[in-house]
């Protein structure tokens, strides 16, 4: 919660790139704490909010993330529009994706 008088600084945080990487996995541990083996795959993307504070500020971030699908690709520089920050998540064991990365 914001505390009385604090900074308020707000963000676009956006999370990219490959399917099946856990993206919504960090997310939701981020957001709300919880964490699930299983996670369904994101259609499109999802938006989340997490405020925090600290001493010298609150921090808002809206956090979206895209669908790592290659159909949902076309789509992802929407919502990277005016991000202050990315995650970027890949699969370290598939060499085809760190050495050809896609467009």
């Amino acid at each position: 919660m914001e505390r009385p008088g604090n900074k308020i600084l707000q963000g676009k945080l956006v999370l990219l790139e490959d399917m099946g990487t856990g993206k919504t996995r960090v997310v939701l541990r981020f957001v709300k704490g919880q964490f699930f083996d299983h996670q369904e795959s994101t259609i499109g993307a999802a938006f989340f909010t997490q405020i925090i504070s600290l001493p010298e500020a609150t921090v808002k971030f809206d956090i979206w993330e895209t669908a790592g699908q290659e159909r949902y690709h076309s789509l992802a520089p929407m919502y990277y529009r005016g991000a202050a920050a990315a995650i970027v998540f890949y699969d370290i064991t598939n060499m085809v994706a760190i050495l050809i990365p896609s467009k």
